[in-house]
């Protein structure tokens, strides 16, 4: 294979020389130029063409084990409209398809060799290597010039829109037409882009499972593909499609309803989402640096599921000091009674379960504000008492927002938010979550990030409710824990959500490798008691996804009672389950139908599974992860929480490991099960 691509790149250099040749002995006449950016190890290559007619493009080719070279982005176009008011006509505007007639200005490369430490994710320290490459080109008869980035790492691309130059005048950027162009005879697990409604867009809906690539979106169903998008195409390659380190200059991107030949197009936020309040264009001054778009691309699973690229690219932190900061679980009342935040008696209830089992946070949710002021006052002291932190649930409110739950219209204005959190500040309160958003437009992705600001000088932790998907912001602002950007277990408690149980099944499977790889998922897993909708899962599917989940604050949804009347075994499992991870493997599975991750902390590993399927499964996985000292001695035991012989039951054993090469743990039909393993306890 590197003899292969040895001599594919001395062709495509020759190429290139002969045509930066031609440019300079005469640039009008060339119909087409042409560079490369290779990944560190060479496998994979990221071309980019400017022509004449067609303008900026690029293609991605890689080389597989069989010695072939294959395409694995087809030729896709690049660039926007670009928009700004002209100086010598008064109310007159200009526009230019920036990504059209362009002439090259210049190339810069890098390598990149980044380390940076997580608060939150599947795994906290990081290392990011790749070669970066900026083209500069100039846009002819205006003058505008955009660049492109390109970063290359062994198992992906990336690139963004950079406007570099320094300009005051207010530019608009619409009518994006970024493509991926993918080809046909795959597979695609994508979410449909939500119609706007009173709740929605709110990356609700469910991910359609293993359907063709090239599928266009249903429009009963949505508007579009949202992000995250997992594919597998005709090579087998998995790719999955997402965007990072959005900033307040640009909004929230999608992808286009159709996609014939498996060609997905950047589609800007609805005109009607927010009560059709603020633009689905973007405005900024220059210089402005659009997001990343990337690709991961592999044959393995693992370099999907373990990946944490949407970080890689986003910017550092902006916190000096974090040491505040401290991801962990939480109890919650809102789920097993949707009334129960309004009765301090009823909340003292959840504050004592999260003080017994040891949980240092309790969610305060939605109508808190009708506790009387020394009810409030009372509940706080008591929280005190026992050593539990509280986070308290706010309505984004505003005029882009008709939802009528309180407390509301205290943090989309920045003076009353900061009011707000000053208060919590001094009340002790360590977290808020923040809910109804319903849009990407770039005034709300303004918004995010004010509060993300604003509660971080006020030593206050984020959870996002109702909202976006991740998109780098937890490194940028570590205090974010998550967002919820899911169909969730809060679903169960709709009785206008019949399906839910049906589709929460293989959904479960789906996610890991989806939705929760790009950050942490306010899911709020792990209940046993049965709710409006009736769960289809057993409890240790329900148990394992405390660890299939991952979410900084970990909201763990079900009642007092529940929770008291499950085994001690089951009870130790949830007082020292972690809301933060050293290490994630995975191990086995396949989206929609099985998964078994694997996650660190310290010197304790957690093995769940999932069966995504009705019907009686065994989970097999390997335990080569585990240091040679543990996998070689006979003495190494695991405690295994599993399906017993009903489906509303489950078994807990201690089990001997031995030296097997491989495990397998029998689950019943939408079953699962946690495994955990102590290391100091078997050295």
């Amino acid at each position: 294979m590197q003899r292969l691509l040895k001599t594919y790149l001395q062709i495509t250099t020759r190429v290139q020389i002969i045509i930066a040749l031609s440019v300079i002995a005469c640039s009008t006449t060339v119909q087409a130029q042409q560079w490369y950016v290779d990944a560190p190890n060479q496998a994979l290559r990221f071309e980019l063409s400017n022509d004449k007619n067609v303008g900026l493009s690029y293609r991605v080719l890689r080389a597989s084990e069989q010695r072939e070279i294959q395409s694995v982005v087809n030729w896709s176009r690049l660039g926007f409209d670009l928009g700004w008011a002209r100086e010598d006509k008064e109310g007159d505007t200009i526009t230019v398809k920036l990504g059209q007639g362009l002439r090259f200005i210049a190339r810069l490369d890098r390598d990149i060799d980044d380390r940076y430490q997580m608060h939150v994710g599947k795994r906290q320290q990081n290392h990011y290597q790749a070669k970066e490459s900026q083209f500069t080109f100039e846009h002819i008869g205006t003058g505008k010039q955009i660049r492109v980035d390109v970063q290359m790492a062994n198992d992906g691309i990336a690139f963004r829109y950079v406007l570099p130059q320094q300009n005051q005048t207010i530019h608009e950027i619409s009518d994006e037409v970024t493509e991926f162009n993918l080809g046909e005879g795959g597979l695609h697990w994508g979410q449909a882009y939500d119609k706007a409604s009173k709740w929605q867009p709110a990356y609700e809906t469910p991910y359609q499972n293993a359907i063709e690539l090239g599928t266009n979106a249903d429009p009963e169903l949505g508007t579009g593909w949202g992000f995250p998008s997992l594919f597998q195409d005709e090579h087998e390659l998995w790719l999955l499609l997402h965007e990072s380190n959005l900033s307040a200059n640009f909004y929230g991107s999608h992808l286009r309803a159709r996609a014939e030949g498996g060609n997905y197009v950047i589609a800007p936020p609805l005109k009607e989402s927010a009560q059709g309040v603020g633009s689905t264009v973007a405005r900024l001054s220059l210089p402005a640096k659009l997001p990343w778009r990337f690709l991961l691309i592999s044959k393995d699973l693992a370099n999907i599921v373990e990946s944490n690229r949407v970080f890689d690219l986003a910017e550092p932190s902006v916190i000096e000091d974090s040491s505040w900061i401290q991801p962990g679980i939480a109890s919650w009342s809102w789920w097993s009674d949707h009334k129960s935040s309004k009765s301090a008696r009823k909340l003292k209830r959840h504050i004592n379960l999260a003080s017994k089992m040891g949980w240092p946070y309790s969610l305060i949710d939605a109508n808190w504000n009708q506790i009387s002021k020394t009810a409030m006052r009372d509940l706080i002291g008591f929280a005190n008492k026992k050593n539990v932190e509280l986070g308290f649930w706010y309505n984004s409110g505003g005029p882009s927002n008709t939802v009528t739950e309180e407390p509301r219209d205290r943090m989309h204005q920045a003076t009353r938010r900061r009011l707000e959190m000053a208060k919590l500040q001094a009340l002790g309160a360590r977290y808020i979550k923040v809910d109804f958003f319903q849009s990407d437009k770039q005034f709300m992705v303004q918004r995010y990030l004010d509060i993300l600001q604003d509660a971080a000088d006020h030593e206050l932790m984020v959870v996002f409710h109702g909202s976006t998907i991740p998109r780098g912001w937890a490194r940028t602002y570590p205090n974010l824990m998550s967002m919820e950007a899911v169909r969730g277990a809060e679903f169960y408690t709709f009785d206008s959500e019949p399906d839910y149980a049906e589709l929460a099944v293989a959904q479960n499977t789906v996610l890991p490798f989806t939705r929760n790889v790009i950050g942490s998922m306010d899911y709020t897993p792990v209940s046993f008691s049965e709710q409006k909708i009736p769960s289809l899962t057993s409890f240790a599917h329900e148990a394992a996804l405390g660890v299939i989940v991952e979410s900084g604050i970990q909201h763990l949804s079900d009642s007092v009672k529940s929770y008291r009347r499950v085994s001690k075994t089951y009870q130790d499992f949830l007082m020292t389950l972690p809301a933060v991870w050293d290490e994630t493997k995975y191990l086995s599975g396949y989206p929609g139908k099985e998964v078994v991750l694997a996650r660190r902390s310290g010197n304790r590993w957690y093995i769940a599974g999932l069966n995504g399927e009705r019907r009686i499964k065994t989970l097999s996985f390997s335990l080569d992860f585990l240091p040679a000292i543990h996998r070689d001695n006979l003495l190494t035991t695991a405690t295994l929480i599993s399906d017993g012989d009903i489906a509303k039951r489950f078994t807990s054993v201690e089990i001997d490991l031995g030296v097997a090469d491989r495990l397998t743990v029998k689950t019943s039909p939408a079953g699962g099960f946690v495994m955990i393993i102590d290391l100091d306890k078997n050295i």
